[in-house]
């Protein structure tokens, strides 16, 4: 049987209760407006606890290394919300004019304002309570981060060490493409700091990714300063600048911020100025060294590749197998598969860990084959390697600069070209034939250009010459890549260069092609007919090119930029080159072309012709160039030409007929031209424009010239490289000006070529002199007024005595340097009566090549002390004519490396190669 549990209460009782509750209940009903009067009390004092509080953390929290409590960061927020709640109830009172129609409405609202005025004041009482507001944090809040061993950056580890240091040096900024091991030279200090005893207060570490807000980078410097994440977050930037600068303000600290994309406005987050006062440091990394300048950075290092050995011990650690690598059958391999990864530390850790299970030579031979074919194919390259580099790719301004990048790619690997000749290829090949710059706009331009790419370092300076430039294997693994949509447009790009070809290679692979390179192969025939409607550029130059067959250039109706240039042995155009109507630059520089076919004026849209040294070629039909009249380059120095006048042959005679056409060509901005005769060098004249325009001009046989008044260079004042050759009769190169010739007219006086000096400007544009078989020349004084003078070319020229007669010339144009300040190369062969090439010793401070046969008069070289200190100039000469030199010192002598054999390039030691070279190339 269940229990029975039973309850008494008393009728008493429960009437007391229920009136108790149905009091308190209507006491929501009664006096609203004195519940909202202690709602605003207890609003008004909450916030003054409040403030109070913040007060606390903020005074705390300035002082450095500590952390709110997470109870007080919560009770903050917890506070901010209900006095936000509380203003609305407040305010939605004032609204309703304290008057609710409805008993329950007046009940419910009753309610939430005494529930809400309790709340208030139990976090009021809770804030007044809280007596510590913060906790005290390590004085050194870095933790060690995961790092590999140093390799081959050792000494800049020193350097970067010394600079902190240097009271003088604040921000530093580390440089170099992307792989080169910033990163990891940058943790490898932050450890070190991590561990040592420097004095810093804070060390801070910030990954700066691509495209990341400042407010981003806010966060992750605040976290480092022990600011609570959910609060940095939640503020603006402002808010989040006092934090920061609260803290840092006064301290001692060092910033490293890792993978710069773009400046960094350290003031406007909050970070203080590095100054000799306050001790702190910025190191930071960058692909960019004029981001280094943006920083304001007192001192730049750039991170380089690896040299060959420290990228052999690199690899050899991530191969991880000395019986592997040091295998007889295999070292030899490994090695050239160290060398395909040009000493980029990236490449070398990914190829060393994809290589570390090879145990064959096979394996090692296929690894070199794909690295050499196609980067991209290798395991990880793509992922690891070229993707990161494609990043500074994309970060590039603009498409003129990442053409520009791409033209070097075309070239063979480790290629270094002048910027002029890339500046000359970057134009004609795809900038200038889509722009309307003029000369000096694009030359500028480009120049510009190469700076943006050597600071990104996705271009390098060639060792040696200042005027070269490389591009690393990888990048352009990389740039080929990325121009094939990342690998995804397999064959757009074919490019084969200098690999030992002697026949066109996979021709059934050029249907999807846009360019093909193939130059500097052994390639002699071409019989293949390939089927490349969207080829837009072919590139066969530098090959042993002799016949073309039929139906290979039939389908490229879309070619619009042709190269065959340096094919000695191709002795004519195919005709079909002439149905190539979007055709706009061909080069034939330096073959054997003999004529060119009347068909060619069907290529109106041509805008580039360079027939630069085709020596064989005697015919170029009347009216051909006149029908190209979209041409915006002419090259033509040093070709062929007949001497008999033919009224159809605009090459013939001393090239009279050629000026009369190319003075019609109005689109014409770029011009190389020989003149053979006194007539056409006159006809030259007459036309402003014509001279304005050219950059190479070689004048030949002259017959009635004694005097060669050079004046004309005012006009011709972008003229590069100047020839003068086969004047018999010519004893004087002059200098006149229009105002001394009236003059000396009008009174009888016979004009010094010099005397009028002091109202000459500079010839700031000549880079090339070459003066060839001019029996009767005396000296070539004015030389001097060529203060830019790279190369100078005197042969054959019997009666020369001096080069330079009087150094006071210098002095009496006023502004003239010194001359041959930019003089690198001087050649002297075949000059029998040379005494002197100038009567003071000069410094010659670039001067790296010197050819001095057959000059049995000239007893010294006026070379001064001071070039001793700097690179020695390779000289060939003979041995017997060097032992008979007078030297001013044995310094002086020991300025020189002597080669006693000929040198290989004298066979080609005419101005035709002087003016066909690569730097002259724009």
């Amino acid at each position: 049987m269940g229990s029975v549990f039973s309850v008494s209460i008393s009728g008493d009782a429960l009437i007391t209760q229920g009136c108790t509750y149905i009091a308190h209940q209507a006491g929501y009903l009664r006096g609203l407006p004195n519940k909202l009067d202690d709602l605003r009390s207890a609003l008004n004092e909450l916030e003054a606890v409040r403030n109070d509080v913040q007060r606390r953390v903020d005074v705390a929290e300035h002082g450095g290394n500590v952390k709110r409590l997470d109870l007080v960061q919560a009770w903050l927020t917890s506070v901010d919300d209900s006095l936000s709640e509380a203003r609305a109830l407040i305010e939605a009172a004032n609204e309703n004019n304290r008057c609710f129609c409805g008993t329950v409405e007046r009940y419910k609202f009753g309610k939430r304002i005494v529930n809400k005025k309790g709340q208030l004041t139990e976090l009021a009482s809770k804030g007044v309570s809280f007596d510590v507001v913060v906790e005290r944090l390590a004085t050194k809040p870095a933790t060690l981060r995961p790092s590999e061993p140093l390799v081959g950056v050792e000494t800049e580890f020193e350097e970067i060490w010394r600079c902190f240091e240097d009271d003088h040096v604040g921000v530093i900024g580390l440089y170099g493409m992307g792989g080169v091991g910033k990163t990891t030279l940058l943790t490898e200090i932050h450890n070190k700091l991590a561990r040592s005893t420097i004095g810093f207060d804070y060390v801070i570490w910030a990954d700066v990714k691509r495209n990341q807000t400042l407010d981003e980078v806010q966060v992750s410097i605040g976290k480092k300063l022990g600011l609570d994440e959910a609060m940095l977050t939640s503020k603006n930037e402002h808010d989040k600048y006092e934090d920061i600068s609260r803290i840092l303000n006064g301290k001692k600290f060092i910033l490293l911020l890792d993978n710069l994309w773009e400046r960094f406005d350290l003031l406007k987050a909050g970070v203080p100025h590095p100054n000799e006062d306050n001790g702190c440091k910025i190191l930071f990394t960058t692909r960019s060294e004029i981001l280094c300048g943006q920083m304001e950075a007192h001192k730049k290092i750039k991170i380089g590749c690896l040299d060959p050995g420290k990228a052999w011990e690199l690899f050899c650690n991530k191969v991880r197998d000395d019986a592997v690598v040091n295998h007889p059958d295999i070292i030899a391999l490994a090695k050239s598969v160290v060398k395909e990864c040009g000493g980029l530390p990236l490449a070398l850790v990914t190829v060393g860990r994809a290589m570390a299970s090879k145990k064959t030579p096979q394996e090692w031979s296929h690894a070199i084959a794909t690295l050499q074919r196609s980067a991209s194919e290798f395991s990880g390259m793509e992922k690891e390697v070229l993707l990161l580099l494609k990043f500074s790719y994309d970060s590039l301004p603009n498409d003129a600069i990442k053409a520009c990048l791409l033209r070097l790619a075309l070239h063979p690997e480790s290629s270094e070209i002048t910027k002029r000749r890339l500046i000359g290829e970057w134009f004609w090949c795809a900038e200038g034939l889509q722009s309307d710059h003029d000369a000096v706009d694009y030359v500028h331009l480009g120049y510009d250009i190469i700076g943006t790419l050597l600071s990104t370092c996705l271009l390098e300076q060639a060792a040696d010459d200042e005027r070269y430039v490389r591009m690393h294997d990888v990048v352009r693994d990389m740039v080929l890549w990325v121009s094939s949509e990342c690998g995804k447009q397999k064959n757009t790009y074919l490019v084969k260069a200098e690999l030992g070809l002697q026949k066109v290679p996979g021709v059934g692979k050029w249907n999807n092609a846009r360019v093909v390179s193939l130059m500097y192969n052994k390639i002699e025939e071409i019989t293949e007919e390939p089927v490349c409607p969207n080829l837009e550029e072919l590139c066969l130059g530098h090959n042993s090119l002799k016949k073309i067959a039929p139906g290979f250039f039939s389908s490229m109706g879309a070619l619009r930029v042709l190269d065959l240039s340096h094919n000695e042995n191709l002795t004519e155009l195919p005709l079909e080159v002439c149905q190539l109507v979007s055709l706009e630059n061909i080069n034939l520089e330096f073959t054997g072309i003999r004529r060119l076919p009347v068909e060619l004026r069907k290529l109106v849209k041509l805008k580039v012709l360079d027939i630069t040294g085709t020596s064989q070629l005697t015919v170029i039909p009347r009216h051909v160039l006149l029908s190209l009249s979209a041409l915006r380059a002419l090259r033509m120095a040093r070709c062929g030409s007949t001497n008999q006048m033919q009224e159809d042959n605009v090459i013939s005679g001393g090239n009279e007929l050629l000026i009369d056409e190319v003075r019609q060509l109005s689109n014409l901005i770029v011009l190389d031209l020989n003149l053979r005769s006194d007539r056409a060098f006159s006809l030259f004249l007459s036309f402003k424009d014509l001279m304005i325009c050219t950059r190479a001009l070689s004048i030949q046989l002259l017959k009635d010239s004694t005097s060669l008044d050079i004046m004309f260079l005012e006009v011709a004042k972008n003229l590069h490289c100047l020839s003068i050759s086969d004047c018999e009769n010519l004893t004087s190169l002059s200098i006149t000006t229009e105002t001394e010739m009236q003059k000396a007219n009008a009174s009888g006086t016979i004009i010094s070529p010099v005397s009028v000096v002091k109202q000459i400007p500079c010839f700031k544009k000549l880079l090339v002199i070459d003066i060839l078989r001019c029996p009767n020349l005396k000296d070539l004084t004015v030389t001097s007024f060529a203060p830019n003078l790279e190369f100078m070319q005197i042969m054959f020229c019997d009666g020369l005595e001096k080069v330079i007669a009087t150094t006071d010339l210098v002095g009496h144009a006023g502004e003239a340097p010194i001359p041959f300040s930019k003089l690198r190369m001087l050649w002297l062969v075949n000059l029998p009566q040379l005494t002197s090439i100038c009567d003071e010793t000069l410094p010659f401070p670039v001067l790296n090549k010197v050819i001095v046969l057959s000059c049995p008069r000239l007893k010294s070289l006026p070379v001064n002390s001071r070039r001793a200190e700097g690179p020695k100039i390779k000289m060939w000469t003979e041995e017997s004519w060097w032992n008979g030199l007078q030297w001013e010192n044995e310094a002086t002598a020991n300025t020189f490396a002597t080669d006693f054999d000929e040198p290989e390039s004298m066979g080609q030691a005419s101005s035709t190669r002087l003016l066909g070279l690569g730097h002259l190339r724009t």
